[in-house]
């Protein structure tokens, strides 16, 4: 057999050299593309569960607004309450001395 001269030979290293780097730069563009690809997935979950604890401290912030407005009513309430005992209590006394008067 006859020795494959240099040019044969830097041609087949050339094409083989050729082949494996177009499939070793399309295995890693597809290993990027999944890096990539799976970022934004997490990005995505990471967004939407961003989203729902907005939307649940909203929610919150709006509960506790309108306690916050039936505590204030029901304070002015109790006081107005408080006030009335007060004079019923006072009026009550007053009636009772006069029923012990009366005797």
């Amino acid at each position: 057999m006859d020795k494959p001269s240099p040019t044969t030979t830097a041609a087949i290293v050339a094409a083989v050299t050729g082949v494996f780097s177009a499939g070793a730069f399309k295995f890693y563009e597809f290993i990027l593309k999944q890096k990539r690809e799976a970022q934004q997935e997490e990005k995505a979950e990471q967004t939407l569960y961003r989203d729902d604890l907005i939307k649940r401290v909203e929610r919150l912030e709006q509960e506790r607004d309108e306690h916050l407005e039936q505590i204030i009513d029901m304070m002015s309430e109790l006081a107005a309450l408080k006030v009335e005992v007060k004079f019923l209590k006072q009026e009550n006394e007053m009636l009772k001395f006069r029923i012990e008067a009366m005797r």
